[in-house]
């Protein structure tokens, strides 16, 4: 694919972004998380977008553009500040790829663009977590060499749903 370009994400990217976030987890997480929750995310897409620029200097974030279009993005953390119960040193917080967009190996190009960025930091072990029912998301996940670490539950909307960490050695 030409035109591919992945650069750190600037504040007049957020509003792309969250749009792309909402429009995914209303594809990936339908029927899995409630769909009460999933038209919230979609009718409160301002919010979602001020939290976001609010937020935006907690992770690193990229955005993978082909023709100029954000078609996926990616946050990270140097550090294990949000999975402090896991023994890594660096943390995948998310990585989305715009529907439309999946399956032609812009992923696996976005995954290895960030465990490089961590190489160079000598960073040596990082983790993520996945929902436990997002079974493409797992598949991808493993083909990737992560090792499954731990499992644990988490809450939205008063419902529970599972969520498990992979570990990749760097």
């Amino acid at each position: 694919m030409e035109n591919i370009k992945i650069r750190n994400a600037t504040l007049a990217d957020i509003e792309s972004v969250a749009k792309l976030h909402v429009d995914s987890w209303h594809e990936t997480y339908a029927g899995i998380i409630s769909q009460d929750y999933l038209d919230n995310m979609k009718n409160n897409l301002e919010k979602r977008i001020q939290r976001m620029k609010n937020e935006f200097n907690l992770r690193t974030m990229i955005v993978v553009t082909l023709n100029d279009e954000i078609v996926g993005f990616s946050e990270f953390v140097f550090s294990n500040e949000f999975s402090k119960d896991l023994d890594i040193d660096c943390e995948l917080c998310g990585l989305y790829i715009k529907n439309g967009y999946k399956h032609l190996g812009l992923g696996s190009i976005v995954f290895e663009y960030v465990k490089n960025l961590f190489k160079e930091k000598n960073k040596k072990k990082m983790g993520l977590w996945c929902v436990k029912e997002n079974e493409p998301a797992i598949s991808f996940y493993k083909k990737k060499g992560g090792a499954f670490i731990k499992e644990k539950t988490f809450t939205i909307a008063d419902k529970e749903y599972s969520e498990i960490a992979f570990l990749y050695d760097l």
